[in-house]
């Protein structure tokens, strides 16, 4: 059983601010500005520091409930059961051995 759960709303707000600063903070630190001036790129790491910091404030089992529900999956359906280049994952292999 997986052991996350659904953040309350204000669990949600600080996640999305800490995604929104380190988002600032890596652009920043692209930024041409911080190529030219070591203390533009300091300040940006900095930034991403902190919003690591404030991301790890709210408790990992809302953090991975987050993460689950953004990711998309899909209920129910079968996985792929080869690789891309044709090789069987788990069992026999049909045709190509690997």
């Amino acid at each position: 059983m997986p052991n996350y759960r659904t953040p309350t709303a204000k669990e949600a707000e600080k996640l999305e601010r800490a995604r929104k600063m380190m988002q600032q903070g890596i652009e920043g630190e692209k930024d041409m500005m911080s190529r030219l001036m070591p203390t533009m790129a300091k300040s940006a790491r900095d930034d991403m520091r902190a919003a690591k910091m404030l991301r790890e404030s709210v408790p990992e089992a809302a953090r991975e409930g987050e993460a689950y529900n953004q990711a998309g999956y899909a209920k129910g359906g079968m996985t792929a059961s080869k690789r891309a280049d044709g090789c069987a994952i788990r069992g026999k292999t049909r045709g190509k051995l690997c």
